[in-house]
């Protein structure tokens, strides 16, 4: 707390014994790439949650790392500034080919910004694999307890026998009625037992619970929403 933006990005860089100079140029070079380069001569008092964490993350580039490690990065923040945090974190992945380990226990987090997932249940790695993948597909009680915090058992127990989950895999239809396009070209009425669908840039995440009056209108919206791209169907 008792550094300026640019001395709290050099720190790293001093204990390695780089020179001044060169750990100066380092840091405002990483200011600039976390999006403040006015800030240099700024104390952390002075910044605002945001502004802290892109200090901090700037600091933690300082010695070239392979691997960055965010623990809770946008826990104590709010949603816009989250936003904006993971974006950053994913821009610094793609440009400088650095591999980010996430920890959070923010569902939303993971569908933003990663690729692969690893579920932990009481220290153990309970499922592990794609994000799209468990996050349609949970198989470990863990995942689905996160990805159906709805409580998915509960629903399903309840009601009607002819169910269907609609599986969103980054389906850009998802903006589409497909419930009433359902009923109105197939002349099939279906009930919405339950939904949980994100978006994530221009896509959709997500799945929904639907049931049927039979099992010949449960085949025949089968058939129809196969055939509707990047979205997956499955019996329940």
């Amino acid at each position: 707390m008792q550094r300026s933006c640019l001395k709290n990005v050099m720190f790293p860089l001093e204990l390695e014994g780089v020179k001044k100079t060169d750990a100066k140029k380092r840091a405002l070079e990483l200011l600039e790439t976390v999006g403040l380069p006015d800030k240099a001569n700024a104390y952390p008092a002075q910044l605002s949650g945001g502004q802290q964490q892109r200090v901090a993350i700037a600091r933690a580039l300082a010695t070239d790392p392979k691997v960055l490690l965010c623990d809770e990065a946008t826990s104590a923040l709010d949603p816009k500034t989250s936003h904006a945090i993971l974006s950053l974190i994913r821009e610094i992945n793609e440009k400088l080919g650095i591999t980010v380990i996430i920890i959070t226990h923010q569902m939303s987090v993971i569908e933003e910004v990663c690729n692969n997932v690893a579920i932990l249940d009481h220290g153990k790695v309970a499922e592990q694999g794609r994000v799209v993948d468990i996050f349609t597909h949970p198989k470990s009680q863990a995942a689905k307890r996160l990805v159906f915090p709805e409580g998915e058992q509960e629903i399903l127990v309840e009601n009607a026998a002819y169910r269907l989950r609609v599986i969103f895999v980054g389906a850009k239809a998802a903006g589409t009625p497909l419930i009433a396009q359902l009923a109105k070209e197939k002349g099939i009425e279906a009930n919405i037992l339950g939904a949980s669908t994100k978006a994530v840039g221009d896509k959709a995440y997500g799945n929904m619970l639907l049931s049927f009056a039979d099992e010949d209108s449960k085949n025949q919206a089968i058939a129809f929403l196969k055939d509707i791209e990047d979205i997956s169907v499955e019996e329940v």
